[in-house]
C-alpha cells in the first residue's frame, strides 16, 4: 500500500478553478484507474489551503496515477492554481485506520518511461521512526 497526504496552498482568487480541476481529477481517477483506495480533496482551516488524501494498493498504482492522461492533461491548469505543494508519505496507525501500512517497492523496468519518471520524481521512503511502531 502507498498513502500520501498533500497540503496545497492555492494562489488567491484561484480557488474555484482549483476545485473545478480537482472535481475532474477525482472523477477520472475513480472512473479509470485501478488500485485507488482513497483519492479525495478537503478545504483546510486557513484560506486558500486544501488537503488531498491519496491511498493506493501499491506504489506502482500511485506512479501510474501520476502519469495518467487525465493527471498530466490537467497539469497546466493545476500548476496555475498552486502556490505551494507539500506531498508527504504517511503511514496508517495499526488498529486506528482501515488502511494498511505504506510499503516501498521498486518501479519495474517494464513500466512506461512516463511511469518510471514519476517513480524517480516521487520516491517512496519510509521514515525510520515508524519501523518499531508498525505491526508486521
Amino acid at each position: 500500500m502507498c498513502t500520501l497526504l498533500a497540503k496545497i496552498q492555492i494562489h488567491p482568487g484561484k480557488e474555484s478553478t482549483f476545485e473545478e480541476v480537482m472535481a475532474h481529477m477525482y472523477q477520472q481517477t475513480h472512473d479509470t484507474e485501478s488500485g485507488v483506495l482513497r483519492y479525495e480533496y478537503w478545504r483546510g482551516r486557513e484560506a486558500g489551503f486544501y488537503y488531498c488524501l491519496l491511498s493506493f494498493e501499491n506504489t506502482l498504482a500511485f506512479w501510474r496515477h501520476q502519469a495518467s492522461d487525465h493527471h498530466e492533461g490537467e497539469m497546466e491548469r493545476f500548476g496555475e492554481c498552486i502556490a505551494e505543494l507539500d506531498l508527504e508519505i504517511i503511514d496508517p496507525v495499526a488498529q486506528a485506520s482501515p488502511l494498511s501500512a505504506t510499503r516501498a517497492q521498486p518501479c519495474p523496468e517494464t513500466e512506461s518511461v512516463e511511469v518510471q519518471a514519476q517513480a524517480e520524481a516521487f520516491p517512496i521512503a519510509l521514515e525510520n521512526w515508524w519501523r518499531p511502531l508498525r505491526v508486521q
